[in-house]
């Protein structure tokens, strides 16, 4: 889970490193449009403080996107997808699938590539402080990498490719846990909404056992 760069809870931390912050995709489930990657559209060097800043309005215009349209953000062998709160099952909007058959609930959205990069930017600024987070810019492909180092919790290394100024892509650069998560705002299949249901309904119950 980054596209699992995170500054948030243990708990986030922790899903991060369970599903690697970057990958869960079924193949059984029919595949969602994606969009057509495409170079963000600044392709001139930068600073690091110039790729912090640039790469901080496009974790914004990534999250709005995925709290208003939803979002489907698929790996290797997991998908997962948030809805918007209109289009919540049972008052839960975000829950993930893992192969073969595993259904689970995402109850902070601060776990998901589209939006982990932007809470932490939020959280920080809130608090007066200047978010961990490190952003360069390669201009050969205009891709950001990021980097964050959570101490005991380990580091978080991620490579985003960017199209329509939004996240595209997010490649987990750790050797030990590589992977590409392809992140898709709105146009929610009715496989993926599946998701949510399944989850939600084996959530319930459990309380009901």
């Amino acid at each position: 889970m980054k596209k699992i760069g995170l500054i948030t809870t243990i708990a986030a931390i922790a899903f991060c490193a369970a599903i690697g912050l970057a990958g869960c995709s079924s193949n059984a489930l029919a595949p969602s449009p994606t969009p057509t990657s495409s170079p963000s559209e600044t392709v001139s060097p930068m600073t690091p403080a110039e790729a912090k800043a640039a790469y901080k309005k496009i974790a914004k215009a990534s999250c709005d996107s995925a709290l208003s349209l939803g979002v489907v953000e698929a790996g290797d062998d997991y998908r997962l997808v948030s809805v918007n709160k209109d289009e919540a099952y049972q008052d839960y909007s975000a829950a993930y699938f893992e192969e073969p058959d595993n259904y689970e609930l995402i109850w902070e959205l601060d776990s998901i590539h589209s939006c982990a990069d932007w809470f932490a930017f939020s959280m920080a600024e809130e608090a007066g402080q200047e978010t961990a987070i490190e952003v360069t810019f390669d201009p050969a492909d205009s891709t950001f990498t990021t980097f964050e180092d959570f101490g005991e919790y380990g580091t978080s290394n991620y490579k985003m490719t960017v199209a329509d100024g939004k996240f595209f892509t997010a490649t987990n650069l750790d050797p030990e846990h590589e992977n590409t998560v392809t992140i898709q705002y709105g146009h929610i299949s009715d496989a993926d909404r599946q998701i949510l249901v399944t989850a939600v309904d084996r959530y319930l119950e459990t309380l009901n056992d």
